[in-house]
C-alpha cells in the first residue's frame, strides 16, 4: 500500500511539474525558447569537448581519429556560437520550415492547373490548400519571431493540458479504486461472517 501511495505521489508531482513548465512556456515563450536554445548549445559544446578530449587522451591514434577531432571542434564551435547568439538560431528554424511550406504550396498550385485541365470539379480545394500553405510558409519566413513564440505557447498549452488530464485521471482512479477496495472488503467481511455462522451451527 505504501508503495502504491509513493507511485501516486510521484505521478502527482510529475503532473504538477508538467503544468508548471507549460505555464512558463505560455506566459514567457521568448525567454523559454532562449533558455532551451542555450541548453541545446551547452549540450553540443559538451559533446564536442568529449570528442576532443577523447582524441587528446587516446594513446594509440588511428587515421579516423583525426576526423573525430575535427568533428568535435566543429560541434563545440557551433555550440558556443548558438550559446552566444541564441536569437539568431531560434529565428532560423521557423524560416527553414517557412521555405519548405512555400515550395510545397507552389507545387500544390501547379497541381491545381493540372486538375483544371483535367476538368476536375473540385480543383478549387487544391487551390485553397495551396494558397493557405504558401501563406503559412510566408508567415513563418517573414514573421519568424512571432511564429516561434506561437509554437512555444502551443507546446505550453499541450503540456498544461497533459498535466491537468493526468491529475484528473489520478483523482478518478483514486476515488473509484477506494470504492472498489471497500466493496471487496465488505464482501470479504460478509464471507467471513457467513463462515463463522456456519461453524457455529455445526458446533450446535
Amino acid at each position: 500500500m505504501e508503495f502504491l501511495k509513493k507511485i501516486k505521489i510521484d505521478y502527482l508531482l510529475g503532473a504538477l511539474t508538467t503544468i508548471a513548465i507549460g505555464l512558463i512556456l505560455i506566459f514567457w515563450p521568448n525567454a523559454s525558447l532562449i533558455i532551451m536554445t542555450k541548453a541545446l548549445a551547452v549540450m553540443l559544446a559538451i559533446i564536442g569537448v568529449v570528442f576532443i578530449l577523447s582524441f587528446l587522451f587516446r594513446k594509440v591514434k588511428f587515421p579516423f581519429d583525426s576526423v573525430k577531432l575535427i568533428i568535435g571542434i566543429l560541434i563545440a564551435a557551433i555550440g558556443c556560437w548558438i550559446f552566444i547568439n541564441p536569437g539568431t538560431f531560434t529565428d532560423f528554424i521557423p524560416k527553414l520550415f517557412g521555405i519548405f511550406l512555400i515550395v510545397s504550396g507552389i507545387m500544390n498550385l501547379g497541381q491545381t492547373v493540372s486538375l483544371i485541365r483535367y476538368s476536375y470539379s473540385l480543383w478549387w480545394i487544391c487551390l485553397i490548400t495551396g494558397l493557405l500553405t504558401v501563406g503559412l510558409g510566408a508567415f513563418l519566413l517573414f514573421k519568424s519571431s512571432l511564429a516561434k513564440e506561437i509554437i512555444v505557447q502551443l507546446i505550453g498549452y499541450f503540456l498544461a493540458f497533459d498535466g491537468i488530464s493526468n491529475i484528473w485521471t489520478l483523482s478518478r482512479v483514486t476515488k473509484y479504486g477506494k470504492a472498489a477496495d471497500q466493496v471487496i472488503r465488505d464482501a470479504e467481511a460478509v464471507e467471513t461472517t457467513a463462515e463463522i455462522i456456519d461453524v457455529t451451527d455445526q458446533q450446535k
